[in-house]
């Protein structure tokens, strides 16, 4: 059990650096999944996406069939919503999955499907170079790795994705100051809401995900 914690903790540590020093370089893996959200999410509300855009400098967009100013109160809180919190939402679901006994490759191949998914929504090179790169990754691991290896980097990944989900807000702080923060301004038009409610939201809701998310891996260790 010792041991198992040691990794739980191990993992964190591994993941706040990606997260934190190497944000630079690693800030696309979670713009994937922020783009990830917004898709998954309005396709339950029976949006179409039409095209799902992944930036060089970390910024992505997800466009659907309709205009945004068309959408309804429904579609306009469930897709604008998931994309912040989509990061962290997968995060906390890895993290609920690896402590209730489901393997670690079953969790990488569920983010190797999504990905799949928003990949064929891709339209701009830079998506079709960076999604298949870090897929890639995540199969070999999957498919060529002991299951020891399949542990830590699935823990690695979920602390991620929890960590990545805060980190990202300090940037939507900084666009949303300069009044071109797309997100926060369709959800204030279409609930009636300030922005300023949707920022501290997502900041919030990020926080208590890595925290559970959190609790969860280190309180019940694999």
């Amino acid at each position: 059990m010792a041991s198992d914690v040691g990794m739980a903790w191990t993992t964190g540590v591994v993941a706040f650096v990606a997260a934190v020093p190497l944000w630079k370089y690693t800030t696309h893996a979670i713009t994937i999944a922020h783009e990830g959200g917004h898709a998954m999410f309005g396709s339950l509300t029976g949006l179409f996406v039409k095209r799902i855009r992944i930036d060089r400098g970390g910024a992505g967009e997800t466009a659907y069939s309709k205009d945004i100013k068309d959408l309804s109160l429904l579609e306009t809180l469930m897709s604008g919503l998931a994309g912040y919190l989509g990061p962290s939402l997968f995060g906390l679901a890895g993290a609920w999955m690896l402590v209730h006994g489901i393997s670690p490759r079953s969790v990488l191949l569920m983010t190797l499907l999504l990905m799949a998914m928003l990949l064929v929504m891709v339209r701009n090179l830079f998506g079709l170079f960076v999604v298949p790169l870090t897929g890639a990754l995540i199969w070999v691991v999957a498919m060529r790795a002991t299951e020891q290896v399949q542990l830590v980097f699935a823990y690695v990944w979920v602390w991620f994705l929890l960590m990545g989900g805060t980190r990202q807000i300090p940037e939507l702080f900084s666009v949303w100051k300069e009044g071109s923060e797309p997100d926060t301004r369709s959800l204030s038009d279409k609930s009636g809401l300030s922005s300023a409610f949707f920022v501290a939201l997502f900041w919030a809701a990020s926080l208590a995900a890595l925290v559970y998310g959190g609790v969860l891996l280190l309180r019940h260790p694999v």
